[in-house]
Formats: C-alpha cells, structure tokens, sequence
C-alpha cells in the first residue's frame, strides 16, 4: 500500500495576484479497511496544511467504504472550515464499481445526486 502527500502550486484563474496550493493527495494499491489509518493520517495532514485539497484514486487497485467514507468524511470537514476538497478526476474503474454498489450513484434527487455530483464532477 502506498499513500503519497504530494503538495502542488497552481494558479487560480480567480486569484489574480497570488498562487492558491493545492494538497494533492495520491492513494495507490489497496486502500481497504486494512490500511484506512495511514489514508486518514494522510488526510488529516493535507486538511490541516492547505485551503484547497485534491484526492487521486487513479492507482487504487482495490477499494472498500472505508476509502469512500473517508473521503466523503474530509470533504465535509473541509467545508465546516471554509476548505475545499475535489477529485483530480471523475470516478471510473473499480472506484465507480464500489460506489455503485454503495448506492452512491443512484440517479436520486437529494444526498444522493449530490454525492454522485461529486464523485463524478458534476458540481
């Protein structure tokens, strides 16, 4: 299992005078209920050093709630403190097939179809 912290500067087309950072924060392997502590230490790092956090799930090779309630866990932590947290890209593969099976695509109106917004960008 790999979990990398990687702390990135892009520029906000918003921001006009200043750099915004970005925490991008990679997972890799497996992220299962096995390892889900290192993800949350992992986590809670980029909440507490940055305004803007970026999750990327591209090289998880296998996923279980934990990883997803994580996120979605950081992402209303991150918006209590005024933060914002994004995916670096839609869900696909195996991370689409654990949120479907979770019930976290379910083309419903309410908590659903904007967990589903989220998880596909569509917010």
């Amino acid at each position: 299992m790999r979990c990398v912290l990687t702390i990135e500067c892009k520029a906000d087309d918003t921001v006009q005078s200043e750099q915004v950072k970005v925490c991008r924060v990679d997972f890799s392997g497996a992220q299962t209920t096995r390892n889900i502590q290192v993800a949350h230490e992992r986590m809670s790092l980029a909440l507490s050093v940055q305004q803007s956090i970026e999750i990327n799930c591209r090289d998880v090779t296998e996923f279980d709630l934990s990883l997803i309630q994580l996120i979605l866990s950081a992402k209303r932590s991150a918006e209590m403190e005024g933060k914002s947290l994004t995916l670096s890209a839609p869900a696909d593969g195996k991370l689409c097939v654990a949120l479907e099976r979770a019930g976290f695509l379910a083309a419903q109106a309410g908590e659903a179809g904007t967990a589903a917004a989220f998880w596909l960008k569509d917010e």
